[in-house]
């Protein structure tokens, strides 16, 4: 059975995104699990977008940040 992949991203105003880090996981439920976890930790609910920041994507998800 293939893996999941969550993609860390990078982001920084004026440079744009990279993909800084790519880890697998056995199901889509711990792929989002994690995502959700890492998102909520580092990405604090904010008036305004920070100048950089680290994010976490499951792959084949096409809307915003999970939290």
């Amino acid at each position: 059975m293939p893996k999941t992949k969550v993609y860390i991203i990078e982001s920084e105003r004026g440079w744009g995104q990279k993909v800084d880090e790519v880890k697998e996981f056995d199901t889509k439920e711990e792929a989002e699990a994690f995502a959700r976890a890492y998102n909520r930790e580092n990405n604090p609910p904010m008036a305004d977008t920070p100048e950089w920041y680290m994010y976490a994507k499951v792959e084949g998800q096409d809307f915003g940040m999970l939290r």
